[in-house]
């Protein structure tokens, strides 16, 4: 036997005549291997970019024939974070009830044996899951006995692997139904006299009534159907299933109903009253197994006239029996309504193949899936997880040792973490992969500079620069840590050069107007007005990079923001931040900067809190002091609050509870900042208001805020939903008389929120939305 790789479209489409034959031939081959099913599927791989391939048999190396195909997939997992394993499965699996390969069946044995050598040898993979298996399969169970250990182990996963949570349906039962020659024979011998009488008065009720009318899918109303089909379905499932993992399914289904259209193997029949759609169902057809698939269907729930999923199965059986069909096939699940139609059961299993201890093993991933494990690499290094980046870095590179990609990226992480020598041998690897790789140069002029090997860094961005790369943003950066190597060297007319450049490159950008500016002012070239327009421009992107984090830069705009303006308390200040985030050594020079900014700037309440803060962290401050510092830390927690710095405001409060923790107010009012920030704060947010109630019983505002914050988590009873809109709608009343209709307006529309048919809030509400707009009327024209 001799197998072939078929891992391209072009080759895939030239084989369809001989996988039809070969798929007519074997007698336990499904739609869902059939050329035109996997056509679909492998077309969706190559827009998404999955690999796959087919493993092609024929009997020897000259024969013209394939004599079988294997179909499958090759994903990459994770066993732990960062660490990839490759796994194999069939073809579209997640969208198809049954899975396998087709061959010749008097080639069976000896295809088995070479499928299953092959697969063996290739060691690339670690797992191989085969989904959706009818246990009757004889070839698919001769090929897993091929799997022996110690090399291998065989695991079948149990039936709760098949169980849908939603409503206990078990989807490893098929039921089918075996088709007679004729409906009356069907009728008559294959269902309850019960059911037989249901069908008969239902058609009955529908073919002599001008209200009701069946349409099947054709060309022209092919978008119609679909979107009727989708708009019932998701109003049957949304609720239980979510709009997010609907929204995927329906883009799935919607591209596989267009696919079987267009290759004449798709019935759509919808059954309407009068323009009203009462239910849809789509079934696939087979004819060369003489096998209708019941693939999806939908209904009008609300209708109870008759039962439209029972009457257009009817009508599917019906048309299958006139139409010499064999089979009609239900596919996965166990739901009571198939039985009624006749069905019988079969089974379907999913088997995992693993090699042994592949966990503990050196796992050796395929060259195709690294576009894919270099993608979640780069993400866990985005996230700033160096450690799982650093494993799926070296994993791609025990591949593909000259991985330009895995090379950059581990070299980056390399001079994060401060070794740079590695990190250097890293880029040096890559400019000798690809010697125009603008990105190696830079970095490796960034090694050279942070080890102020200031010459080879000039050589480095220079050979940067004579590639001239086309992006405007990577150039400036160049010419800027070109032009600070120029200035650690005193090189300033070749700095100031530079840094131009930079500024011409990205001339809205006002971090490298103030670097070129802050070297003008090292060789005195700044008038006074010009140093006090810098000062403020270095300050505030001090600003940005404190609020990034980014300490050291932070740190260095603030001294030359100074430097231009020593007058300036909010550098200072700001100074001071940095130096205090940055470390504890850096405590005495905070202290001293917020000193200097209320010496300059006098009741400067954020310096004093600040300032009082780090001195009551080295004990410093008497029990009264602390009393005080907690109101003043509370109340700048609120004013960053109003003005939306909610990590600012978060920082204030938590100080205020660490210097006075049984304060309600301060508790609140982080729970308040904790719930604005993130819903992942959720949590917490409720610890703080039962933390507040706790120490002050009756605080009506902390018990709104954590029965809404239940609310809006489903928490919450109908009868508690009743209570808490009318305390809503109290404290509402409240606020408005005090002239608060910001708040006012939040309470009332939570009032209703919880209770819809609270009409004094529905009342009142409208009228404080009025005095608003007035007010704001009275303010514009005031303006005016």
């Amino acid at each position: 036997m001799n197998i072939d790789i078929i891992d391209n479209l072009e080759t895939f489409q030239a084989l369809k005549s001989n996988w039809e034959y070969v798929y007519q031939a074997d007698s336990e081959a499904q739609f869902f291997i059939s050329w035109i099913w996997i056509a679909g599927k492998l077309k969706k791989y190559e827009e998404n970019k999955l690999p796959w391939f087919i493993l092609a048999v024929k009997l020897n190396y000259d024969a013209s024939e394939y004599v079988a195909f294997f179909p499958l997939e090759i994903e990459i997992k994770q066993s732990n974070p960062g660490d990839f394993y490759n796994q194999l499965a069939t073809v579209g699996v997640t969208d198809a009830d049954y899975s396998g390969f087709i061959c010749l069946p008097q080639y069976e044995e000896e295809i088995v044996t070479a499928l299953a050598q092959y697969l063996q040898q290739q060691e690339t993979w670690s797992v191989f899951e085969l989904e959706h298996i009818l246990t009757t399969n004889k070839k698919l169970n001769l090929f897993l006995k091929k799997f022996v250990q110690p090399d291998f182990e065989i695991q079948q996963l149990n039936s709760e692997y098949f169980t849908n949570s939603l409503d206990e349906i078990n989807n490893q039962i098929i039921p089918y139904v075996v088709l007679p020659d004729s409906w009356d024979d069907y009728l008559q011998n294959c269902l309850s006299s019960n059911t037989r009488q249901k069908i008969r008065r239902f058609f009955r009720k529908i073919e002599s009534s001008d209200e009701f009318r069946l349409t099947e899918v054709d060309a022209d109303n092919l978008e119609h159907h679909i979107e009727i089909l989708i708009k019932l379905w998701r109003a049957n499932w949304e609720g239980r299933k979510g709009a997010e993992s609907c929204d995927a399914i329906v883009h799935s289904m919607n591209l596989e109903l267009h696919h079987c259209f267009e290759n004449n193997c798709l019935s759509l029949l919808i059954l309407w009253k009068k323009e009203q759609p009462l239910g849809a169902i789509a079934n696939l057809i087979d004819r060369s197994k003489k096998s209708i698939l019941f693939f999806v269907g939908s209904r009008d729930e609300t209708f109870k006239e008759l039962p439209p999923g029972f009457v257009l199965h009817a009508y599917g059986i019906q048309s299958a029996i006139n139409n010499g069909f064999k089979i009609y096939d239900f596919l996965m699940g166990n739901e009571a309504y198939k039985y009624s139609f006749g069905a019988k059961e079969r089974y379907i299993q999913t088997i995992l193949v693993q090699r042994q201890n592949w966990i503990q093993q050196n796992k050796k991933l395929d060259q195709r899936t690294l576009p894919i494990a270099l993608e979640i690499t780069k993400n866990y290094h985005r996230a700033n997880h160096l450690v799982e980046a650093e494993k799926g870095y070296r994993q791609i590179l025990a591949v593909q040792a000259n991985h330009p990609e895995a090379l950059y990226g581990l070299g980056v992480l390399r001079q994060r973490q401060g070794q740079y020598q590695a990190a250097q041998d890293l880029f040096n690897h890559l400019i000798q992969v690809e010697p125009n790789q603008i990105k190696a140069w830079f970095s490796l002029g960034n090694i050279y500079q942070f080890q102020n090997q200031l010459s080879d860094a000039e050589q480095a961005y220079q050979q940067a620069l004579n590639l001239q790369p086309e992006s405007s943003a990577i150039s400036s950066a160049i010419y800027h840590n070109l032009g600070y190597t120029f200035q650690l060297q005193n090189k300033w007319q070749n700095a100031i050069a530079c840094y131009q450049k930079a500024r011409e490159l990205q001339p809205d950008s006002v971090e490298a107007e103030v670097i070129w500016a802050n070297a003008l002012d090292t060789q005195g070239q700044l008038s006074p007005e010009q140093q006090a327009d810098y000062a403020l421009k270095n300050s505030d992107l001090g600003n940005k990079r404190l609020q990034a984090s980014d300490f050291s830069v932070a740190i260095e705009y603030y001294r030359q923001g100074i430097s231009l303006n020593p007058k300036l308390a909010e550098a200072h200040y700001h100074l001071g931040v940095a130096l205090e985030k940055q470390s504890q050594n850096n405590y005495p020079e905070a202290i001293s900067c917020y000193q200097k900014a209320i010496e300059l700037q006098p009741n400067y309440l954020e310096a004093e809190v600040s300032l009082a803060n780090l001195l009551d962290t080295q004990g410093k401050l008497s029990p009264e002091q602390q009393a005080d510092l907690a109101i003043k830390n509370n109340e700048l927690g609120n004013k960053c609050l109003q003005e939306g710095y909610c990590s600012v405001a978060i920082e204030y409060y938590r100080q205020a509870i660490a210097l006075s923790s049984d304060w309600a107010e301060a508790h609140y009012h982080l729970g308040i900042a904790l719930e604005k920030q993130s819903q992942n704060n959720y949590p917490e947010a409720i610890a703080c208001y039962q933390k507040a109630i706790e120490l002050q019983p009756n605080y009506l505002k902390a018990e709104l805020s954590l029965v809404n914050l239940l609310y809006a988590q489903g928490k919450l009873s109908d009868q508690q939903k009743v209570d808490y809109a009318a305390k809503n709608n109290n404290l509402a009343h409240q606020y408005r008389q005090a002239g608060n209709l910001k708040l006012a307006i939040k309470y009332y529309e939570q009032a209703l929120a919880l209770n819809p048919q609270l009409v004094d809030a529905r009342h009142q509400l409208r009228l404080a939305l009025q005095e608003q707009s007035d007010h704001q009327i009275k303010i514009s024209c005031a303006k005016q």
